[in-house]
């Protein structure tokens, strides 16, 4: 009887379990975006009606403008005008305001405006933009209302998380990241008293921390030290959303607040960005960008003085195409491809044709390619669980790649192929063809793109605003050149005998350029503008050995699309 009377009242919690949650509901995914818009950094309002984001023209360079709509189809209604960008809004707390980040000539400003268009208001610079291609969040508002919390920099201090009261025009910093790491999208959770950020590193990697809103009780949440873009909160603040390039594209994770293993979340696929949620919904940007090489003739005298001309395709496919470099003897051409869905090294003719797979990593992200002189062997970096690695493998199918470093990226031979350098730890260094004997050439941090000169005197490579270079033999470092625009981290750089090209980030354009710095002349001229950059690929150029030629990755079709997810939970 006993045991008749626990199973009849095991059955009736049962019965009444499922009627108060009812069946479980499909999530279902859709498109928001329509046109030939790129739109991007999403934001739920909080009664979960509107969303609001940014959005630019695709077919041209342009700047980015905040928008509102009703979900899950109104009419767009544009907030905000201007030649500056205006990115990543969030709503205030009863929903009737929205702050975003207002970025022009390299410089970002908290602005503050009604979410029905009006009167701006100026809150606080923000200083600096590290990553004018790919600007982070920057502001969060405190459940009152009444202030921002935002990811601010100085001349003097990397960025960092503060607070600024609305009307006090004061930021008051709330985290000390370490030397040369930095602190960006801040994100406070419903209920107000908790916050978490992004803390990047010196390699290009970054995790998740939680704090208080005084900056109390810092606690890491994430241990991937891996690129992050884009963190929510689940409205009982139990757990993170996030995008991370973790393994095989930037997907969205979901991570217990207060730790745990991130999972997968599987329906947005593996180009999603910037996720926000609201009331069983799920938005994100979604980046199905398709890039090409492109080969461009370089005048006679191009060394510098010329231009390039003639520019088309050689390297097309469904994927994305990057990260191109010419053999040492100009006849064939290594790129990285994710036409089957993974980065693979693909290798074909100079024409780009004959195109055949050398590696079948199915997950790894692919760094940069370069060839050993002798055109017997690929040297190239990846990223995935077991962190960044740097690998050998023949320029043909057949054989398995050897991994020869860890914790290491950017390596490159040296001409007579005794050394290999490459960046670890924010740090140059050199070693052994397979590894061995590593040593330390640049003590200097968040430096990186190592490569040897023409005459195998120097290494050349980037330092934060400039490109130095260091004997190769071991000495002191000097800066060598000063562009006249930005500098990127994985900007590459390419010495010849009679100077050095190297991409930079030009304003007036709001795109990557190559320019040479001419030896002779001591000066640097414009080579090439690279249209339609593929900055998700990097800004990877190839100069072949005689001079003619040069690759570079272009968007064929690039437009960020916003993504929803109902029933999301």
């Amino acid at each position: 009887m006993l045991a008749l009377a626990l199973c009849s009242v095991g059955g009736v919690v049962t019965l009444m379990s499922r009627l108060a949650t009812g069946p479980a509901v499909e999530q279902k995914r859709k498109q928001l975006s329509a046109g030939d818009t790129s739109e991007a950094y999403p934001a739920i309002s909080p009664d979960g009606k509107r969303i609001a984001y940014s959005q630019r023209e695709s077919s041209k360079v342009s700047a980015f403008h905040v928008f509102v709509r009703e979900l899950p189809a109104g009419k767009p209604l544009q907030i905000t005008q201007g030649e500056a960008s205006d990115v990543a809004p969030v709503w205030s707390p009863d929903g009737g305001s929205l702050a975003f980040v207002r970025i022009a000539e390299g410089q970002s400003q908290a602005i503050v405006i009604p979410a029905d268009g009006g009167a701006e208001r100026k809150i606080a610079a923000l200083g600096s933009v590290a990553d004018l291609a790919q600007p982070l969040p920057g502001v969060s508002w405190d459940a009152a209302g009444k202030s921002l919390v935002v990811a601010a920099a100085t001349e003097k201090q990397s960025q960092a998380i503060a607070v600024v009261t609305l009307g006090a025009e004061k930021l008051v910093r709330i985290t000390n990241p370490p030397e040369n790491e930095s602190d960006s999208t801040p994100t406070v959770a419903p209920a107000g008293d908790i916050l978490a950020f992004v803390r990047h590193t010196q390699n290009g990697g970054a995790d998740i921390w939680v704090c208080d809103l005084s900056g109390g009780g810092l606690r890491r949440v994430t241990f991937d030290d891996k690129a992050i873009r884009g963190i929510a909160w689940t409205r009982d603040a139990q757990e993170l959303i996030y995008s991370g390039s973790r393994v095989g594209g930037w997907r969205l994770w979901r991570v217990p607040a207060f730790g745990g293993s991130p999972k997968d979340v599987a329906i947005a696929g593996k180009q999603a960005y910037y996720p926000t949620l609201g009331r069983n919904r799920l938005a994100y940007t979604d980046s199905p960008t398709v890039s090409a090489i492109w080969r461009a003739t370089l005048t006679p005298g191009a060394a510098g003085e010329g231009t390039a001309s003639d520019e088309r395709a050689v390297l097309r496919s469904t994927g994305r195409e990057s990260s191109a470099a010419w053999s040492p003897d100009g006849s064939r051409i290594a790129n990285i491809s994710d036409e089957s869905g993974a980065d693979e090294i693909v290798v074909s003719d100079a024409e780009g044709r004959n195109r055949v797979q050398v590696t079948q990593l199915k997950g790894a992200r692919i760094g940069r390619v370069q060839w050993a002189p002798n055109g017997q062997a690929l040297i190239y970096d990846a990223s995935s669980d077991h962190g960044n690695e740097v690998f050998t493998v023949p320029p043909a199918p057949g054989k398995a790649p050897a991994r020869v470093l860890l914790n290491a990226t950017n390596a490159s031979y040296s001409h007579d192929g005794k050394w290999i350098y490459f960046q670890s730890r924010g740090q140059i260094w050199k070693a052994s063809p397979d590894g061995a004997n590593p040593q330390a050439l640049v003590q200097m941090n968040n430096v990186g793109q190592p490569v040897e000169s023409a005459d195998g005197k120097y290494v050349y490579f980037r330092a934060r605003r400039s490109f130095w270079r260091v004997p190769a033999s071991g000495g002191e470092a000097e800066e060598a050149i000063v562009p006249e625009h930005d500098v990127f981290w994985g900007a590459s750089i390419q010495p010849t005998k009679k100077g050095v090209y190297y991409a930079e980030f030009e304003r007036s354009s709001r795109g990557m350029a190559v320019s040479f710095y001419d030896f002779t002349a001591k000066r640097s001229s414009l080579v090439l503008r690279m249209k339609n950059s593929d900055f998700g690929g990097g800004s990877n150029f190839s100069v072949s050995p005689d001079g003619k030629y040069i690759l570079y990755p272009r968007v064929d079709q690039s437009q960020t699309n916003l993504m929803l997810v109902e029933n999301f939970k």
